[in-house]
């Protein structure tokens, strides 16, 4: 059994009202995992574990398929390596459990600091690619890829086991990711090839995947004015369980996620305006 708080940031409160609150008192609930199921629910979770479980920290970023959720894990001890192996499991932030609930406070302003952070993302950038997937995925693919959640980040994304990358270039600088689960990219390329999931070599489903995502960059392209025009550069497929794409620092993103039936899949843009625009 582990110890968590699980915050609704939007129903509960949110993280500037814990820091302007003075009476700030958090209390540690049991964690099982039955709570796994209901973690989407939520936009922060703070874990304790007295040793790093590397277990439970995958499994945890598993069921958040994608969805906006800080994960915080506190530990007794903060060792380097350890450190390291939690965030690619899929921790967002590994710090030593403080002492007092003015020191939790103050892990809780860095998180509240980076969300404000990504506020400035150019938001009429986002329709042309909306439209793009599901127009690609409904022709192509002859799937219904339903927008769940979409929301900002400047911090790192946590990634699913294949990821096609794309570099953009123009009046904007910046990348666009697809990124999906090895099941999830078998079954979308199944669909296109008529084919079963079983059948598809690992070279295929990958060729598909990077085509994907050069279909819709260009549906994007040919949908925004002169005045967003970007230009296309070659694509790589990343593969790796909880792997991520280094961007720019502090470059504003837009993360998409979408649901196929049962599973999920999502776009990462990443957009800034070139100096002097």
């Amino acid at each position: 059994m582990y110890k968590a708080l699980l915050y609704n940031l939007k129903n509960d409160y949110s993280i500037h009202e814990i820091l302007e609150s003075q009476t700030f008192e958090p209390e540690f609930a049991d964690f099982s995992e039955n709570e796994l199921n209901n973690l989407t629910n939520y936009e922060l979770i703070v874990i304790y574990l007295p040793e790093t479980d590397l277990k439970i920290i995958k499994k945890i970023r598993e069921n958040l398929f994608f969805h906006n959720v800080t994960l915080l894990v506190l530990t007794d001890t903060v060792d380097l390596s350890q450190k390291k192996k939690a965030l690619r499991s899929g921790a967002d932030f590994v710090e030593e459990k403080p002492s007092s609930s003015k020191e939790l406070t103050i892990f809780f302003k860095m998180i509240y600091g980076l969300h404000q952070k990504s506020s400035v993302f150019p938001e009429n950038v986002l329709e042309p690619f909306k439209a793009a997937v599901s127009e690609i995925f409904r022709m192509m693919a002859m799937m219904n890829a339903e927008l769940i959640q979409e929301y900002k980040v400047t911090t790192h994304f946590h990634f699913g086991e294949v990821s096609a990358v794309m570099a953009l270039a123009g009046t904007k600088k910046g990348g666009i990711i697809l990124s999906l689960n090895e099941k999830t990219a078998r079954r979308i390329i199944a669909n296109i090839s008529a084919t079963s999931p079983d059948a598809l070599e690992e070279e295929d489903v990958h060729d598909g995947i990077g085509e994907m995502i050069n279909m819709i960059a260009g549906g994007a392209k040919a949908r925004l004015t002169d005045d967003e025009h970007f230009l296309l550069s070659a694509l790589a497929v990343i593969t790796g369980s909880r792997h991520r794409v280094i961007q720019q620092k502090e470059m504003p993103c837009a993360v998409m996620v979408y649901r196929l039936n049962e599973e999920y899949f999502a776009i990462q843009i990443c957009l800034m305006a070139l100096t002097g625009d």
